[in-house]
């Protein structure tokens, strides 16, 4: 889910050699070894003023971007330039921390205790978390003394992560997501992308009746992120208040009448039209059942694309298989990535943890995010290569898409306070269970929402 020059390092080089006056003498004189072993003046004040070489600034910055993780390939090509930049000046320690939710839940444990990371990516309301706590340092200065940076990132970006007039986070890409799905099983049910959501919801009984394969790959572990985008897509194509609550920022009150219709529906799929593995499972499982042809459709991103092709994740072939639509109403997620906070210390650390952001989302790290993980890039300044576009056509379908999309939104996750994010996977299993309805659950989300003060 985001390439460069190469500045030489300054090298400090201090002479060993000393000058040493030598008196001339005649046979019958002995030399004065005392004085003939005293360095001149000239370089006992070179040796006086030479400074010692300064010691690299140590900072610290955690990873989930790892082993086999869509962006891994282009974090490793991101971090492995910055250390070859800043060699001598800056000693970059990287935690790799496999799993999306796994590092949330460590940032969580570092912020209770003041020890976080230097550079920290805001996901998952760890943004809110951490501006709350006081943990973070806005980048407004950062920005306006660095216009060229700022002119990559772009104003849009920026607006996005801000607060009352204070940026706290940069993102290294945007967001434009529709669904994926298997055209095999849509062609064998006999169905094609639904233009309405009673019409996805029919398209879903055709396809499990007709080929016996689950319609939805779906998640409620975790931050259940591929279920809350079709939650999200429910309510963001609903109409004008359901669109603006998708677009509006830490809602706390979830009690909309088109937001309980959206659980209802989901309340429904999870019941009849998902996998059986669905309810507490994490995103690698509904990855994995989408991947293998288990599950005929599944919410999520561009940054999947690669997987489509990857012999070790999906079938044999599967990348022709797929194709990718708009959400039912003409919808689909239009945002920016809550991205990286600056949470370093003191002066020292911040100058150069600041270096390390700038470098994790400029226009060249958004090329490399774009080539080697289909990350949609912040402004229109970083184009996709020929040979890209080419090899990518559900990219540049997915790029056709939002352009034609009438309804668009935030997804629930860059939305919602971090209480509200962590209380799904609680929620989806009363919901599926009938323990709780839609109501309920609305009236229960809003009751944690009120908490934020």
């Amino acid at each position: 889910m985001k390439k460069r020059l190469v500045s030489k390092g300054i090298t400090m080089i201090t002479s060993g050699m000393l000058v040493l006056s030598l008196a001339a003498c005649s046979s019958a004189k002995t030399v004065d070894t005392k004085e003939s072993a005293s360095p001149s003046p000239t370089a006992a004040t070179a040796q006086n003023t030479a400074e010692p070489k300064k010691a690299p600034v140590k900072i610290k910055y955690a990873t989930y971007r790892v082993g086999t993780h869509v962006s891994a390939a282009a974090e490793k090509k991101i971090l492995d330039e910055f250390k070859k930049k800043y060699n001598g000046e800056i000693d970059l320690q990287v935690e790799e921390i496999p799993g999306d939710q796994a590092y949330v839940d460590k940032i969580k444990v570092l912020a209770a205790s003041s020890d976080l990371p230097d550079v920290v990516e805001g996901k998952n309301g760890l943004n809110d978390l951490l501006i709350k706590g006081n943990l973070a340092t806005p980048l407004n200065e950062y920005l306006e003394a660095d216009t060229s940076w700022k002119d990559e990132v772009g104003s849009d970006a920026i607006k996005s992560n801000s607060r009352d007039g204070k940026v706290w986070s940069i993102a290294n890409g945007a967001q434009l997501i529709g669904y994926f799905y298997n055209k095999e099983l849509f062609d064998k049910a006999g169905v094609k992308p639904a233009a309405t959501w009673d019409e996805f919801i029919a398209n879903l009984d055709k396809i499990k009746t007709t080929t016996g394969v689950a319609p939805m790959a779906m998640m409620t572990g975790e931050n259940a992120w591929t279920t809350n985008l079709l939650l999200g897509a429910i309510v963001g194509t609903s109409g004008d208040a359901g669109n603006k609550f998708m677009n509006t920022p830490f809602p706390k009150s979830f009690e909309a009448p088109e937001f309980i219709e959206g659980l209802k529906k989901i309340q429904t799929i999870l019941q009849k039209y998902t996998t059986k593995d669905a309810l507490g499972a994490g995103y690698a499982n509904a990855a994995n059942n989408f991947l293998q042809g288990k599950a005929a459709i599944i919410a999520n991103g561009p940054w999947m694309i690669s997987d489509f092709s990857d012999k070790t994740k999906a079938l044999e072939g599967f990348d022709s298989k797929v194709g990718v639509a708009m959400y039912p109403n003409s919808g689909m997620f239009s945002s920016f990535e809550v991205g990286y906070m600056l949470t370093a210390k003191n002066k020292e650390t911040k100058d150069a943890a600041i270096k390390l952001l700038k470098f994790l989302t400029n226009a060249h790290a958004q090329q490399i995010n774009l080539e080697l993980s289909s990350t949609m890039p912040l402004t229109a300044n970083v184009k996709p290569s020929d040979e890209f576009k080419q090899k990518n056509p559900l990219f540049m379908a997915s790029v056709e898409l939002g352009g034609q999309a009438k309804s668009k939104f935030a997804n629930l996750d860059s939305i919602n306070f971090a209480n509200v994010t962590d209380a799904w996977k609680t929620f989806y299993p009363e919901l599926n269970f009938n323990k709780a309805t839609a109501e309920e659950i609305a009236k229960k989300l809003s009751a944690i929402a009120e908490k934020n003060k």
